[in-house]
């Protein structure tokens, strides 16, 4: 299989003795080196669909097929370690060997490999939990890189950066995908979903994917967020296209 297929998938969460939530079905199949920038307002269930996708969350209903392994990367701040730069990259490669959980010279020199692409070779040796927020999202996606999963899943990756980290990590983004793997990434950048290949909406009661021209119009941001615009998101120009 060459694509992440969604079909008639229900994400959410099943009632435990509170309200429970429920995404409305969603049918996508989105394929290998493409990106779909997944948008929509906070609390929308945007990381509840990541995480379903990812088999961390089951399915209220539905089904999913994936081309392979998944890789999934948390949001900025979920992930907390002392141990430098240059481990928790090569941490990728631990799945790889059912019965042995140490890492070997190859692992780490994949991942030393996968820094110096992102080029943060740098940082291998400091210790994550002093890095920057732009700085520890580079040494993830390094270690997506390393885990070579045919999907990656990236919830809120350009949150917290300044432009530079922002525009580095969109680069890296966008390398995942043209090495062939599937990306979905949340963001609330709309820049960034503008230059996705396709924008997944999630709305009050709603769920569509489209391409960056239709799903970000005016009336479908109006939907979405409650805001009017009437500019590109990448350029602010006039937007000339249709709703």
């Amino acid at each position: 299989m060459s694509a992440l297929v969604l079909d008639a998938l229900v994400g959410g969460r099943a009632p435990r003795g509170g309200p429970g939530f429920r995404l409305p079905p969603l049918d996508l199949t989105a394929r290998r080196g493409e990106i779909v920038a997944l948008i929509g307002p906070n609390g929308s269930g945007k990381t509840t669909l990541l995480k379903t996708v990812a088999g961390l969350i089951p399915p209220l209903s539905g089904r999913i097929d994936r081309p392979g392994p998944v890789a999934y990367l948390p949001p900025p701040g979920a992930v907390s370690a002392g141990f430098s730069a240059l481990h928790l990259a090569a941490l990728g490669r631990a799945g790889r060997r059912r019965w042995s959980p140490g890492l070997t010279p190859d692992d780490v020199e994949a991942a030393r490999a996968a820094l110096a692409r992102l080029e943060v070779s740098d940082l291998a040796d400091r210790p994550f939990d002093r890095l920057s927020s732009g700085q520890q999202q580079l040494v993830l996606i390094a270690r997506l890189f390393v885990q070579d999963a045919p999907v990656c899943l990236l919830d809120e990756p350009l949150a917290l950066l300044d432009p530079t980290h922002a525009q580095a990590v969109e680069t890296a983004i966008r390398a995942l995908a043209d090495e062939g793997r599937v990306v979905l990434a949340s963001s609330h950048h709309l820049p960034f979903a503008a230059r996705a290949d396709r924008v997944l909406a999630i709305g009050p009661d709603w769920i569509e994917a489209a391409a960056a021209a239709h799903a970000l119009g005016p009336d479908r941001v109006r939907a979405l967020f409650g805001v009017e615009t009437s500019g590109c998101p990448c350029c602010g120009q006039p937007l000339g296209f249709g709703s």
